[in-house]
């Protein structure tokens, strides 16, 4: 009776360790399988910085342009304002003299500046004119004041019944075309200054003058072609003295 029962258990114990030895290949298998895991995903490494360097590449293909059409925008408007400036005045001559004048208000036609009159005149306000300004511009205004003094209680006046006046200043008519201006200045004694300035270096012509209340300019007349205001204004720039070109 032993004699089976060795051999059961041999049996036993032979099917035991087959059994291990299976499971053992079994959890060994996925290890290359982990190791080629590993090595694939390495592979889109390189993937990713190629796009990165693309990139890169494209921004500096979107600053170019940027860069380019910056002077362009800048220059255009300074030619088309001066040109427009002198076809208005050419066209539409201002009427505006010299003096100080309570302005109230412009229109774009006569009828419409009449209408503008007719109601500042209910306020008991005579004397009132109409000026063309300029082409499509026509101002409602009251001269001959005789002081900023005068012209600072007029325009009280006419704010306590709700019309807006502002106050214009000139010292002498408009004379057509372009003048060169050297400079602005809030007075005439600072406006005369820059001028014996300007003659110290050789500009000779000169005047000074008054386009709005504070603010005298020095200008010189008799520029007329546009390569005469370039070299002008080149011999200008040389000297210190940056020009504007303004309806006169």
């Amino acid at each position: 009776m032993q004699r089976p029962v060795v051999t059961a258990l041999l049996g036993l114990i032979a099917l035991l360790a087959a059994g291990c030895g299976s499971s053992s290949k079994s959890t060994q298998a996925p290890v290359p399988t982990t190791a080629a895991g590993t090595t694939t995903s390495a592979k889109p490494k390189p993937t990713t910085t190629a796009a990165t360097t693309t990139t890169t590449t494209a921004k500096s293909a979107t600053t170019a342009p940027t860069t380019a059409t910056r002077p362009a925008t800048t220059a255009a408007p300074t030619a088309t304002t001066s040109t427009t400036q002198l076809v208005q005045q050419s066209l539409c001559p201002s009427e505006q003299g010299a003096g100080i004048v309570a302005n109230f208000g412009h229109r774009r036609t006569t009828g419409a500046a009449d209408k503008l009159r007719a109601h500042a005149q209910t306020f008991g306000f005579r004397g009132l004119v109409i000026q063309l300004r300029s082409c499509h511009n026509y101002a409602v205004v009251l001269p001959g004041l005789k002081n900023l003094r005068q012209a600072k209680d007029l325009q009280r006046e006419a704010r306590r019944v709700s019309l807006h006046v502002t106050i214009d200043c000139r010292s002498h008519p408009f004379q057509g075309g372009l003048a060169a201006v050297f400079g602005h200045r809030p007075t005439r004694r600072a406006a005369l200054r820059l001028l014996r300035e300007a003659r110290r270096v050789g500009f000779q012509n000169l005047q000074v003058q008054q386009d709005r209340c504070n603010d005298w300019e020095v200008d010189l007349y008799g520029i007329k072609t546009p390569v005469q205001r370039q070299e002008l204004t080149k011999e200008a720039a040389s000297v210190g003295f940056h020009l504007t070109f303004e309806p006169g």
